[in-house]
């Protein structure tokens, strides 16, 4: 029996060239490839260098029906690293990460939040 492939979303402040928030991607990519079922679609400024970097599916951050499509095709969604939910440096950003949360819930996809 072929399996087919376990979709993992991550979102987060990727392929903007922050080393912290690309070394968190990093390692929660490295966590996430011990189950060889997952296909891994990182949400990303700069979707070549990401997927390019680590190896993944990317999709542009401003692209929101790939974002949409890519969500809707998921098994779950990660909104990951680097404390995304806060307005200090701007209210844009926040609404910007609740809204993809808001996506993933309205298609009842599970949605982690790692500390």
């Amino acid at each position: 029996m072929v399996s087919t492939p376990i979709k993992a979303v991550i979102s987060g402040y990727y392929g903007f060239g922050n080393t912290g928030d690309e070394t968190i991607l990093q390692a929660l990519i490295g966590l996430l490839r011990r189950d060889p079922r997952l296909d891994i679609l990182v949400i990303s400024a700069n979707p070549r260098r990401t997927a390019y970097q680590h190896k993944v599916s990317s999709v542009n951050r401003l692209n929101l029906f790939g974002i949409i499509k890519a969500i809707v095709r998921s098994r779950i969604l990660i909104s990951g690293g680097g404390g995304l939910l806060q307005d200090v440096t701007s209210s844009r950003s926040l609404l910007y990460y609740l809204g993809i949360i808001g996506i993933g819930l309205l298609f009842h996809k599970p949605v982690i939040l790692p500390r």
